[in-house]
């Protein structure tokens, strides 16, 4: 508040520096201040010298940019100020940024997105932002913001330039933007006075007619003008209307005294400087000359002449007219010396050039495009919901198509839309035939759930809002008996264009077709984002002004690291870190993926699938999960089933596992057995147990290459090249004996699998108590879950959570679901298998039990997995869906045996208790409460409820070698995790509070 009264101030009051500016000016120079004429940075160097020369002989008071770019915009004014004693002023249309007039610059949302935002803390922001935009190009009035109320559908030239039709709305945002605009020391000009609005002409090409009484346009065309008013507002524009009730003799708002001065300056009080609108538009020029125009307007009140055809011309007839007696040199010096006062609150008085190094970057600052998504996502407005449809819920129960009407290609919508779950995406031009359209139809048959969004679309109600026949005819169709989803991706008004709307189950208003609203608008659909926006008009009787469901966000969504409290900066170091790691040959590639609060905010794919180089990763690709599946299988179904009372972690597995029951590990409790302290052995090298002995001599294995032993398996471990594998335990052919598929071309006889587990259940126990962590009690724990339940692991997995959580990657045999070309091979196997492993599990005790296994087994991408780790963030829900209960998310996550010294959890494993041991397997910056795994093949989740945040690391650093220990010597996955830790920020408190000036329908006490 207080930055607007300094500038309204400061025009009231005496100025040294102006004063001494104005003493040494001629009469010409001082009616030369009033001038603001018309550039552009796009035009010819004939041009631009026309300007200059304007500028050198005429000294007038400021010029207004129009089209073109910052660089050479930049140039011309610096160029056109050492042309000129007194600095020149120089403005801008930038109503929605610099891009509205500029190439490579932010163009932020038209004001009828923003009128639906319900936070006008963002607009004081987004004004800031704009003002911050322009003083780096040197611009120092912006004539914004548009303070119309449109309430008519038809107005060809406010319309989306509008906050709405609501005037409370329209005189919030206005304050808000106008103050935020200023405090950035920039002057706001409001416009259109009295009010634009309710007008179907464009005064570009005619004269509008206001036709109103006076009560009615105190109570709607002049109420946000009142608000802003008295709040401090530096400038305001006069538009070119008719406007009978406050002056009948004269046609011209803009030419009106009584209008001008009587109504803003005395009525109403403003003591800011009033612009005229551009005085080459037909809404005035078509009355009057060039020059007499500009003297009409002087004596109506105005202080700056916008547009200004020709300052010759000009100047001759003000300088006319003062000899006449229409106007006094007392009315010319007061104009001269408040724009001189104007310029002096701007800090012209000391004039510095545009600084044209590094300009691009200064007007396209990442705080910039945080601020453009954040309106954005705040603005999406949810206008129909039946029965709650939206968020989309039980996933596993929808096919899904989307159909992107005016597009040709998949956009940024249905990329977003396809991050929830499997969707199939289809695309049609809006005027495409009528047999292409039906045989789009017929597509769709076989859906039960119908997202449908327009593109292309266009914000001039005389172009039809860009709706077509076509796209109105298709949607009112399949809405007849499909479930429907409608997303308008443009202006509301054009809602009305279709019809049959209470067939559609949803519909979304969108507002405008940026990436921005795409990308917001699809997480709303999913719940990755709430809905709040609000409509900002009427568009019919269903729906009027202020309607907008309100939704939940319920999954993950997409946001930048910032608006969760994170640093990009410190996050793009992790850039190096892994770029490192490939170089170094720790692993040919990897997956990123960092999110907090509910929002991935880092999701990156590096290197390639192999060190090959001949197929980069990316996110899509999925890898072999390794000991991950642990606690992505194994676990989420444990726990479950313990909710359902199946089983009890501190039962012994002999109680749930009948095998067991018949053995030495009969009593062992399960919650020992999770925890791994239940003196198991690591492991069991079963696949070196099914070499037939007689094949080799001696040893197996050596330590050192010879010709009898040259095949290597490892680091400084050979095996003797004749050995065989048993008969009747592998075969190349499937068959009944040998169904189990452990590789391409390579089965295991049904019986082997018997033996693996007999051999886990007859193992040795170690002989020390305490924890080692060991592969074969989870494995008897998937054993258990299929006795349990009836089902496999991975049946139960994919059913109960992966499916429901839209998980698609997520699971077991992904050879067999998905493209070799997206799965990332993990090792040469030339003992075992005898071939490069991918889409087989890596682990071999898995693969001789068919791939399916509760210790190895999962495959899936850091995208999927993301899904699963925020359920478990979010005590067990996801998607408005309960899959484990919270308190056993607690139970499992926790210490197994808090008195003891192991750290680990029931499953999870967990941080080392002294933060300052360097052996851990997370940074020392984790919370103690912060649970997860790691894989042998180079995988890490970890979840850290303190900070909100999950992280995911995946790699397959055993390719080819799964000796290669690099990734864990040069510490890669603990090393980016201490990153995503640093790069955590304080919460950045609001600017400004507009709680105690914002006015509601109860609160008229400014204004009447």
């Amino acid at each position: 508040m207080q930055d607007q009264y300094l500038l309204v101030d400061q025009l009231n009051r005496s100025n040294h520096w102006a004063d001494s500016i104005f003493s040494t000016m001629s009469e010409d120079e001082k009616i030369s201040q009033l001038f603001m004429i018309a550039a552009y940075s796009n035009k010819s160097k004939k041009e631009a010298e026309r300007i200059a020369a304007i500028v050198d002989q005429y000294q007038i008071g400021g010029i207004i940019f129009f089209h073109g770019e910052p660089g050479k915009q930049a140039e011309l004014s610096n160029w056109y100020q050492s042309l000129s004693k007194v600095p020149m002023w120089l403005g801008m249309d930038a109503e929605n940024g610099l891009g509205m007039r500029l190439k490579e610059t932010i163009s932020y949302p038209r004001q009828l997105m923003l009128g639906a935002v319900q936070d006008n803390e963002l607009i004081y922001r987004l004004g800031k932002q704009i003002g911050k935009e322009c003083k780096r190009l040197g611009v120092h009035v912006n004539f914004a913001p548009v303070m119309d109320v449109n309430n008519n559908p038809a107005n060809p030239v406010i319309n989306s330039r509008s906050f709405g039709e609501d005037r409370y709305n329209v005189a919030n945002k206005s304050y808000a933007f106008a103050n935020g605009m200023q405090s950035s020391g920039v002057i706001a000009v409001g416009k259109h006075f009295p009010g634009h609005g309710d007008t179907d002409t464009d005064s570009h090409v005619d004269l509008p007619i206001l036709n109103h009484n006076r009560a009615r346009l105190d109570s709607i065309e002049l109420y946000p003008f009142k608000k802003v008013i008295a709040q401090g507002l530096g400038g305001i524009m006069i538009s070119h209307l008719n406007v009978p009730a406050l002056d009948p003799d004269q046609k011209v708002a803009t030419l009106s005294r009584p209008i001008v001065s009587d109504l803003l300056k005395d009525e109403l009080g403003f003591k800011g400087l009033v612009f005229t609108d551009a005085l080459n538009m037909q809404g005035v020029r078509k009355y009057y000359d060039k020059g007499k125009v500009d003297v009409k307007a002087l004596t109506a009140g105005n202080d700056v002449l916008l547009f200004t055809e020709d300052v010759e011309i000009s100047l001759k007839e003000i300088k006319a007219a003062i000899e006449k007696g229409e106007l006094s040199w007392d009315e010319i010096n007061e104009k001269c010396k408040k724009i001189l006062k104007a310029k002096y609150w701007l800090g012209l008085n000391n004039y510095k050039p545009v600084d044209t190094e590094r300009l691009w970057s200064g007007l396209n600052t990442q705080e910039g495009f945080i601020l453009r998504r954040q309106l954005a996502e705040q603005s999406i407005t949810l206008l129909k919901n039946d029965r709650n449809l939206l968020p989309l819920k039980r996933l596993d129960t929808l096919k899904v198509a989307s159909i992107a009407m005016g597009a040709s290609i998949r956009n940024r919508y249905q990329e977003y839309l396809g991050r929830y779950t499997d969707i199939d995406f289809y695309q049609i031009e809006k005027d495409a035939s009528k047999e292409h359209f039906e045989i789009l139809k017929e597509k769709l048959d076989k859906y039960n759930l119908l997202i449908v969004s327009m593109h292309d679309t266009d914000q001039r109600p005389s172009k039809n809002f860009g709706i077509t026949d076509q796209t109105v005819q298709l949607l009112s169709e399949i809405s007849a008996n499909k479930k429907v989803v409608f997303d308008l991706f443009g202006n509301p008004y054009a809602l009305d264009r279709y019809r049959n709307l209470k067939d559609l189950d949803a519909i979304l208003v969108s507002y405008q077709d940026s990436k921005e609203a795409q990308m917001a608008s699809a997480q709303i659909v999913f719940g990755g984002l709430a809905a709040k926006g609000k409509l900002p008009v009427t568009v019919n009787d269903d729906f009027r002004v202020g309607a907008g469901i309100e939704t939940i966000h319920n999954r993950l969504g997409y946001s930048l690291p910032e608006q969760v409290g994170l640093s990009t900066l410190k996050l793009n170091v992790i850039d190096s870190i892994a770029e490192d790691a490939i170089k170094q040959k720790a692993t040919p590639g990897c997956q990123i993926l960092i999110a907090r609060s509910g929002k991935v905010v880092f999701n990156k794919s590096y290197g390639y699938h192999t060190y090959a180089r001949k197929r980069p990763v990316r996110n899509p690709d999925i890898y072999d999960l390794a000991s991950l599946t642990k606690i992505t299988a194994t676990l989420p179904v444990l726990m479950q089933m313990t909710d359902e009372g199946w089983i009890d972690v501190d039962a012994n597995i002999g109680k749930y596992y009948s095998m067991a029951k018949e053995s030495n590990k009969d009593s062992l409790i399960l919650r020992k057995i999770l925890a791994h302290e239940a003196r198991l052995l690591s492991w069991k090298p079963f696949h070196w147990e099914a070499v037939d002995s007689a094949s080799f001599k001696d040893n197996l294995f050596s330590r050192s290459y010879s010709r009898r032993y040259s095949l290597k398996l490892g680091k400084n471990l050979y095996i003797d090249r004749n050995y065989k594998f048993k008969k009747g335990i592998l075969s190349k052919v499937k068959s009944d004996t040998y169904p189990i598929e452990v590789a391409k071309n390579l089965y295991i006889n049904k019986n082997y699998k018997d033996t693996i587990l007999q051999g886990i259940l007859d193992s040795d126990y170690r002989e020390k108590n305490g924890y080692k962590y060991s592969d074969l009690g989870f494995i008897l724990m998937g054993e258990m879950i299929q006795e349990r339940s009836g089902e496999p692991v991975d049946s139960y997995a994919s059913r109960h959570f992966y499916r429901q959580l839209g998980a698609g990657t997520l699971g077991y045999h992904p050879q067999r679901r998905f493209s070799l070309n997206q799965i990332v091979p993990t090792q040469k196997d030339d003992f075992f298998r005898k071939q490069w492993i991918k889409g087989y599990v890596h682990d071999p005790t898995s693969a001789m039990l068919g791939g399916v296994a509760g210790h190895a087994g999962m495959f899936g991408n850091a995208s999927d997995l993301a899904k699963l780790a925020q359920m478990y963030l979010q005590n067990g829900e996801y998607g408005s869906e309960m899959y484990i209960g919270s308190e056993t998310i607690e139970k499992f996550t926790s210490r197994a045996y808090p008195d003891g010294e192991n750290r680990r959890g029931i499953g999870f494993d967990k941080p080392f208790l002294d933060p300052t041991d360097e052996n851990g397997p997370t940074s020392n910056l984790a919370s103690l409460s912060s649970y997860g795994h790691t894989g042998f093949t180079g995988t890490m989740i970890w979840i850290d409820p303190d900070y909100d945040l999950v992280y995911i690391f995946l790699s397959n650093r055993i390719c080819p070698d799964e000796s290669n220990a690099k990734l864990m010597e040069m510490d890669v996955r603990t090393k980016i995790q201490e990153c995503i830790y640093k790069a955590v920020r304080p919460e950045i408190t609001p600017a400004r509070n507009f709680s105690d000036l914002l006015v509601s329908p109860l609160d008229e006490r400014i204004f009447n």
